[in-house]
């Protein structure tokens, strides 16, 4: 007659890892979004010390003026990206802390799970224990009443 432990919140456990998995997901999409929007200030930095190096002497004003104007677009797209990125950071800040508690939530379920599942193999043994004692008991008194 051997007992399987069941742990009556384990519907509530598998809820708490797919909420964890899904929290884990978010995360990892919104690390890649922050990183490929750094990988874009990168290239774009880039670019404005390739223009800077770029020397303007014996131009046309126009070439100068488009020079300038192209700078100053470089300029204005790295403070875009960069306010983007702030913004990606705290939304990542917020992603993280959602699943850090996720996973809280998760660990205190299966923290419970496995104490439950110790008592539950303590008191088979317990149990088991006091059949293997009744029976040596009852094996001792046979021989006792038989001799």
């Amino acid at each position: 007659m051997a007992k399987k432990f069941n742990f009556k919140l384990d519907t509530v456990l598998r809820l708490r890892s797919d909420k964890t998995e899904e929290a884990k997901t978010e995360l990892q999409l919104i690390i890649r979004k922050r990183i490929e929007k750094e990988q874009l200030i990168e290239e774009q930095l880039f670019k404005l010390e390739n223009h800077n190096l770029t020397r303007s002497e014996h131009k046309k004003l126009e070439e100068i003026q488009a020079f300038y104007y192209h700078k100053e677009y470089i300029n204005q797209e790295i403070k875009r990206l960069k306010m983007e990125l702030d913004n990606l950071l705290d939304i990542e800040s917020l992603k993280r802390i959602k699943y850090n508690e996720a996973l809280k939530e998760e660990k205190v379920l299966q923290n419970l799970k496995d104490k439950k599942k110790i008592e539950f193999i303590a008191e088979i043994e317990r149990k088991e224990q006091i059949e293997l004692d009744e029976i040596a008991i009852r094996q001792y008194t046979n021989k006792l009443t038989n001799v």
